[in-house]
């Protein structure tokens, strides 16, 4: 009988039947990580030892239990089993089965039997020392964390501990342990720079502060600090400072990288493009293959109208073999800008993942409707959209925009229509279709859709906007247009196409000045096109006719064949 259990037990613990996790199972909340395919014992480890019955008989049912997802059985055997076992192995086992189970209590049992079992597994006591601080007990916690740094050293120990409490729900009860090691250990500038940091994460910048300064204190020019207090002063509002203190470290350290980056960053925060620049460019003179600085200066030469020099930073990081698929993302956008359609796609088919993948897909989508590929285009948003269900609505929007682009009004209502169908609530599917109802002379329907949304979502200012610029556009409602324009600018008072729509209202009240007032005011904060026709109207109609001109023809300039603008200019100037 007690070869026929060692049997078994080998099989099941070293089989490949294993435990699997509650779908809604949380990560551990250590270093121990939950995968069960791991965490399944070697087969026959405990089964070489000498083990009585009872201990074979646990671990049986343990593994049993766990193999039918019948975790509270799991548990409590592999409990009893890492009660009696003198084997480490078998109380992480009951560990990660407790933790499978989301059952907390049972977990810091194991855990405390496995540091009783393995006291120098760093592993045991960091976990140990979590599923303490989740319980509310801090003293034991504390122990355990105390022991780290006495066992790792400093440095080691408290980058450890603060990257433990980040992940901790419960921030206030890790910044209170946090405290009482930084307390424990007044001289050692580690655990001031630790407490610093997770001080910031828990959103109390003023203790980060005084906490980095101590580490300054302890440690004069301590790079790692100089760069957690640049980090604070942003937090606090103080970039002036940040770059003060930068600039002053950076005079006694020039060569040291993470200054000049952090110092760079400050700088964006003052928006002082060009210093951000050349603290990159010098960081690309220490370090040539810097990806980070590449990428920076790529963005920054793109945003500063640039692509000449953005394509050379974005191909620099190909050949390092860093941040591929954002490069891929950003040469595609500037083949955008160059006019190169066909390779602006190659590129964006590049991007295979990542945050970019998303918007590389749909770019490439519009660019082949660009290309009178409408079809194809479609066809790619809807196998994109098969493969991501998450992102259908998105996905349904940018489709239907293609549509709209190419003059497909029609065939973009039914398939908002057809979506709604399954979506009746989905506000920015139903904006969408009252847009494209307006422009087939839907009106009743236009104004029923942001009824609708107004009535779901009161302090929609979009919906308000566009309810009210539509009356005045297609309706003698003028009164009733421009109160919900009104009520729109309440809740998005600096949005452009908001003022638009008040100076518009106004004109069609036939208030030109006033008209002329909120439509110059759209035209600083947005040079649109549509804006552009509106305000040159207003302009003509006051007798302003060379200034509507500059205005129409500056409108051009940013799209030519916006359907309002060219209406515009054909009723006024052919």
């Amino acid at each position: 009988m007690r070869h026929a259990l060692i049997l078994l037990v080998a099989l099941a613990l070293g089989g490949c039947a294993r435990l699997q996790p509650r779908p809604e199972a949380e990560p551990a909340p250590g270093p121990v990580a939950p995968e069960a395919s791991s965490a399944a014992l070697p087969a026959g480890s405990a089964a070489g030892s000498e083990l009585d019955s009872e201990l074979l008989f646990n671990l049986l049912l343990g593994e049993m239990a766990g193999q039918r997802q019948q975790l509270d059985v799991a548990v409590q055997h592999y409990l009893a089993a890492a009660a009696e076992a003198d084997d480490a192995r078998i109380a992480e086992r009951a560990l990660r089965v407790a933790l499978y189970a989301k059952n907390e209590e049972a977990a810091l049992a194991a855990a405390r039997r496995w540091v009783e079992l393995a006291p120098d597994n760093v592993d045991a006591r960091q976990t140990l020392g979590i599923l303490a601080l989740r319980a509310g007990i801090q003293d034991e916690a504390f122990e355990q964390f105390e022991i780290l740094v006495t066992r790792l050293g400093g440095a080691r120990a408290f980058q450890s501990i603060t990257a433990l409490l980040a992940r901790d729900q419960d921030r206030g009860a890790a910044l209170a342990l946090m405290a009482r090691l930084a307390e424990r250990y007044p001289d050692l500038p580690e655990a001031h720079l630790a407490y610093s940091r997770l001080a910031l994460h828990a959103g109390d910048p003023q203790r980060a502060l005084a906490e980095v300064e101590q580490a300054l204190r302890l440690r004069p020019g301590w790079v790692q600090a100089l760069v957690q207090r640049a980090q604070v002063r942003i937090k606090l509002g103080q970039p002036d400072e940040a770059a003060r203190e930068l600039a002053q470290a950076i005079e006694h350290t020039p060569d040291r990288v993470e200054l000049r980056v952090t110092y760079a960053r400050v700088l964006l925060e003052q928006r002082d493009i060009s210093g951000a620049r050349a603290q990159f460019r010098k960081v690309i003179e220490l370090q040539p293959d810097n990806a980070d600085a590449h990428y920076s200066l790529g963005l920054l030469a793109l945003d500063q109208g640039e692509p000449r020099v953005a394509e050379g930073h974005f191909r620099r990081l190909l050949a390092l073999g860093q941040r591929e698929q954002e490069a891929y993302y950003y040469l595609g956008r500037i083949a955008e800008l160059r006019n190169d359609p066909k390779a602006a796609i190659e590129w964006y088919g590049r991007v295979q993942q990542g945050d970019y993948l998303f918007d590389a897909r749909v770019r490439s989508a519009r660019l082949r409707a660009g290309m009178g590929d409408l079809s194809s285009a479609r066809r790619m948003l809807h196998e994109l959209r098969l493969r991501n269900p998450q992102l259908a609505v998105r996905l349904y929007l940018a489709e239907g925009a293609l549509l709209v682009a190419a003059g497909e009004y029609q065939a973009a209502f039914d398939m908002y229509s057809t979506v709604l169908a399954e979506l009746p609530n989905n506000s920015d599917i139903q904006y969408a279709r009252a847009l494209v109802a307006e422009k087939l002379g839907k009106i009743a329907l236009a104004e029923q859709d942001l009824r609708a949304i107004t009535e779901r979502e009161p302090r929609n200012a979009h919906a308000w906007n566009a309810l009210g610029y539509t009356l005045a556009d297609r309706t003698g409602r003028l009164q009733e247009a421009l109160e919900y324009i009104r009520r729109a600018l309440e809740l998005a008072p600096d949005e452009p196409a908001i003022i638009d729509s008040m100076g518009w209202v106004q004109y069609r009240l036939g208030n030109l000045d006033e008209a002329e007032v909120w439509l110059r005011k759209a035209w600083e904060k947005s040079k649109d096109p549509e804006i552009a026709a509106h305000l040159g109207e207003v302009l003509w109609q006051s007798g302003k006719r060379d200034e509507a001109r500059r205005i129409w023809k500056a409108g051009e300039t940013q799209a030519a064949d916006n359907p309002v603008l060219r209406k515009t200019l054909e009723r006024f100037l052919k």
